[in-house]
């Protein structure tokens, strides 16, 4: 493998939560990205408030007009979408400052979808309402999990699905998924020409994608963040008489990630 190949499968790791961003909807028939966005649909609510006080901010918007057009029995329907994806920043800050710069990237991503169609959910008989939002779900897991593979994630399945009741009072069916970063480990500077090497280890990844109507539209929420912690600790011996230890803790607290996401997703409107 060149240089050149390894640079671009690290850069592809560091950026698996903006990649995965775009799984919520971002091709959900194939469309080129010669798309234009020429409509003016609304994008999702999201709650701005929760957002601020965790540390989120936006890092991008995408639409797609029309996203998909197809017949379902007796009707055509099309589809146009639009898409925030947020990060923590305040994580990505800590992480970062801990490991040196050596852990550089997003590590937990919320995004929020609104899928409008033509004519309206309101309008469509639930014999044809229904299959619209099944394959909707059905090709925004696909795409969701395919981006993430092509980002370097490993190992990653569907866990389980079920159902949660957002905010609203719909009920939105949600699939989990289980995957793994494949973190490259750690180099510390000892001397100038002694370094102190961290072996890397596979990093769990929880993610979640929930699909519900609501007031006449489609709407998918979800994420993804670490699974586990990174606690590893190591003894070098980089000269006979010089023996090193190095503990790595970054504190990570995956249960208290998964609440935040899952707050998150339940008050999108």
């Amino acid at each position: 493998m060149t240089g050149q190949d390894d640079s671009d499968r690290q850069i592809g790791r560091r950026t698996y939560l903006s990649v995965a961003a775009s799984a919520g909807l971002a091709s959900l028939a194939g469309c080129s990205s010669g798309s234009t966005a020429t409509a003016a649909r609304g994008p999702p609510k999201v709650p701005e408030s929760k957002l601020d006080a965790g540390g989120w901010e936006q890092v991008d918007e995408q639409t797609r007009d029309p996203a998909f057009e197809e017949s379902f029995g007796p009707a055509t329907v099309s589809a146009a979408f639009r898409t925030l994806v947020f990060e923590d920043v305040e994580l990505a800050a800590r992480l970062k400052e801990k490991t040196l710069g050596a852990a550089e990237g997003q590590f937990s991503m919320f995004f929020a979808t609104r899928v409008t169609t033509d004519p309206t959910l309101a309008n469509i008989p639930d014999a044809v309402s229904g299959p619209v939002v099944e394959q909707v779900e059905s090709q925004a897991r696909s795409q969701y999990e395919s981006q993430l593979e092509s980002a370097g994630l490993v190992d990653i399945e569907q866990a389980s699905t079920g159902e949660l009741t957002v905010e609203t009072g719909e009920t939105a069916r949600v699939t989990n998924y289980t995957a793994a970063f494949p973190f490259e480990g750690i180099t510390f500077p000892l001397t100038d020409e002694k370094q102190i090497e961290i072996e890397g280890k596979k990093l769990g990844v929880t993610g979640m994608l929930a699909v519900w109507k609501h007031e006449g539209s489609i709407l998918v929420a979800g994420g993804a963040h670490p699974a586990e912690n990174l606690d590893m600790a190591t003894t070098k011996s980089p000269t006979e008489s010089i023996e090193v230890s190095v503990d790595i803790d970054l504190g990570l607290t995956p249960d208290a990630y998964a609440d935040e996401l899952r707050s998150l997703v339940v008050a999108v409107e």
